[in-house]
């Protein structure tokens, strides 16, 4: 089965481009962190996490933006029943994501104390969550449910 990008709803691709931008800017991340940025008693780099953020809005906005110029009949319709339906159980599979990996993290937290290594699990579960979303939607909007 060949998926044509033309074949898919703004939506759909939607979906599949913020989940790639949500891997690639969280890739980029914790690529730049490296080793060290995990072991204990490490500072946060903050200069790293503003970079992300402003590299981050910028990709959604761009993308949302040419996703608005190319679709534009249907970039203003609202989600239809199946695409609702597909969001919001692609939500549920990221909450149960973000809370096992919050779990971890504070579990974490009080064995080792270590407040940088809390805000990483935290915030790599924040990351995993959203691309459980978008990649969910995409998924469950592609195979049907």
């Amino acid at each position: 089965m060949t998926i044509s990008w033309s074949d898919m709803s703004v939506r759909e691709k939607s979906a599949w481009a913020m989940g790639a931008l949500v891997m690639a800017m969280a890739a980029w991340y914790f690529g730049r962190l490296g080793p060290a940025a995990w072991q204990p008693g490490m500072k946060l780099p903050v200069g790293t996490l503003i970079a992300y953020l402003f590299l981050t809005i910028a990709g959604s906005i761009a993308v949302q933006v040419m996703l608005a110029i190319a679709n534009r009949g249907e970039a203003r319709t609202l989600a239809d029943e199946r695409e609702a339906s597909a969001t919001a159980r692609a939500v549920s599979w990221a909450g149960h994501l973000l809370t096992l990996v919050l779990v971890g993290g504070l579990l974490w937290f009080m064995a080792h104390r270590d407040g940088v290594m809390l805000f990483h699990s935290m915030f790599a579960g924040l990351l995993a969550s959203q691309t459980v979303v978008h990649l969910g939607t995409a998924w469950l909007l592609r195979r049907g449910f």
